[in-house]
């Protein structure tokens, strides 16, 4: 068996002095020259170790997906062991003794009081020490100490781990604003410890209010511990909390989350009046998404690709047709990761949502989208849309139609009749007029009637009159959700109910518009809309031919 090289056991001592990080242990070890090959070895492995982070203590290891690090090989592990119990540094001790116990190496009892001995260590290192950024390290290695006394039921380690707890959290309760993550870190562990945090986190409820998140943290430690006697007055500071956050916020879409926070927990925690004063603020809060374009630059190559496509095309209505992808590429872009099962989990639980324009409180179902990715389609509908503007615009600066040639190109004898195929024209040239209002509010009811139309042959879309229930045509909403089971493709259904009905995503143009909930649409908005139109009308007119 190899011996530990006193260069690398120098080496490794200087590098870790003060509790340093790991990485920069790491960096500094690396740079230092111990000699002989076999020390470089030695060096080289107890780096490896450094970068290494051991696997979380009350996380299940073996859950299904998780992809787990690659193990250590077995020549590194046994030049770990050799340094565990001979550097001084308390830290890396406590590290090189997790290492160990995650890759069953050796005596297990040794490596778990090994690991958890030096993580405590170091909180005695730390609170004697002069270092401004120590207090997150501390509160780190409490509480890592401490799920390890835990799980493996080490009595003595635990109450020392509560005693440093109740030494630390009066510590950071004596320092500056920028201690109360830390502090929150060190009264969650004191809770897993079986101790009583009420005091505490009151006191630190009240002294760090900077941060809304921290304070949030603080009167959620606060109620676990605290009478049921309490539990409304705490419920109502947690919702004052967030309208407080949503008063000083410097951003109008950092106010929404706010305040969209505070009408979801006044709800959830039975707080009629701060729902309502949630709900009022709502109303009058106008988020930047609206306004702010960040879909990002379109290059010139690729506007003038666009255009080059409508010059290419012989006539008004090929040209209408090719701003109409066969599947769209907003939802094209998410269907790999859904079908591999990304979303599942806890991007599925349950939302409650307040919609700003209501505001009407929203519950999605448990299988609704995770939010990032919806957000990244929205994004994907308005770049969409900013390149069919580019081609609309074309169209209207080659063609100049008149009303008479968009009554051609469009109409459809059974989706679209000339009566109608005028209206529709109508809602093309006051786009090309830049009169968008009029553009929008005249194409939005054709969209559903061509919908409705197209649908007709495939599924019911009328429901008789039964009992009570007079029965009734089904609208927009609910016609969108149908053309899946009609055998039209899912992506457009999806892209199409996102950019017309959806309440709780962000565009929602048929019923913000129609409702007079919105300003003047952008350029591009109007674009979808004319959009949605022709797709349907080239499923009509057998540009789509194929019905999946």
């Amino acid at each position: 068996m190899s011996q530990i090289e006193p260069t690398v056991l120098t080496a490794l001592t200087a590098a870790a002095k003060n509790a340093a990080l790991h990485p920069a242990t790491a960096v500094t070890l690396k740079a230092t020259d111990v000699g002989s090959n076999t020390a470089t070895a030695h060096r080289d492995a107890l780096v490896a170790a450094l970068f290494r982070r051991p696997s979380p203590v009350t996380k299940d290891r073996n859950k299904a997906g998780e992809t787990l690090p690659a193990p250590p090989a077995p020549a590194q592990v046994e030049i770990w062991s050799l340094y565990a119990d001979h550097v001084d540094a308390p830290f890396l001790r406590g590290h090189l003794h997790h290492l160990l116990l995650d890759a069953s190496h050796g005596r297990r009892p040794d490596h778990i009081r090994g690991a958890a001995a030096g993580y405590l260590d170091t909180v005695q290192l730390l609170l004697a020490a002069q270092d401004d950024d120590r207090w997150p390290r501390a509160a780190q290695c409490l509480k890592r100490a401490t799920e390890l006394s835990l799980k493996f039921k080490q009595t003595d380690l635990r109450e020392r781990a509560a005693k440093d707890a109740l030494t630390l959290a009066a510590r950071l309760l004596a320092g500056t604003e920028d201690e109360g993550r830390p502090l929150l870190v060190v009264l969650e562990t004191l809770q897993t410890l079986g101790c009583d945090a009420a005091d505490l986190a009151e006191q630190a409820a009240s002294l760090f209010t900077r941060d809304a998140e921290v304070q949030l943290g603080f009167l959620k430690v606060l109620r676990k511990d605290a009478p049921p006697s309490h539990h409304a007055e705490i419920d109502a500071a947690v919702v004052q909390t967030l309208l407080n956050a949503a008063d000083t916020a410097d951003a109008g879409n950092r106010r929404l989350h706010f305040l969209t926070q505070a009408a979801t927990e006044a709800h959830k925690r039975g707080l009629p009046d701060l729902r309502a004063r949630a709900e009022m603020a709502l109303q009058q809060t106008t988020p930047e998404w609206t306004s702010i374009r960040s879909e990002g630059t379109i290059p010139p190559a690729v506007v003038l690709w666009h255009q080059d496509q409508v010059d290419a095309t012989p006539d008004l209505r090929t040209a209408l047709w090719i701003t109409v992808p066969d599947v769209h590429p907003a939802m094209h872009a998410q269907a790999q990761p859904e079908a591999d099962g990304a979303l599942e989990g806890l991007l599925r639980i349950p939302r409650s949502r307040i919609n700003p324009a209501g505001p009407v409180f929203v519950r999605p179902p448990i299988d609704a989208d995770d939010d990032h990715a919806v957000e990244m389609q929205v994004r994907g509908l308005r770049l969409f849309g900013r390149l069919t503007a580019i081609q609309l615009d074309r169209i209207g600066e080659r063609f100049r139609p008149g009303e008479s040639e968009m009554i051609a190109a469009l109409t459809h004898e059974t989706v679209l009749p000339e009566p109608r195929a005028r209206t529709l024209a109508r809602a093309f040239r006051y786009y090309w007029l830049e009169e968008f209002d009029a553009a929008a509010c005249v194409a939005l009811p054709q969209v559903e009637q061509i919908l409705r139309q197209l649908l007709r042959p495939q599924v019911p879309i009328v429901s008789v009159a039964q009992g009570q229930s007079t029965g009734g045509v089904d609208l927009m909403g609910k016609l969108l959700q149908s053309m899946p089971k009609a055998g039209y493709p899912a992506d457009w259904s999806k892209a199409l109910e996102l950019l017309l009905v959806d309440p709780d995503r962000v565009m929602n143009l048929r019923n913000d518009i129609l409702h007079g909930l919105t300003g003047t649409p952008p350029r591009h908005h109007v674009a979808l809309i004319l959009q949605a139109a022709l797709y349907l009308l080239s499923h009509a007119h057998g540009q789509r031919t194929t019905v999946i």
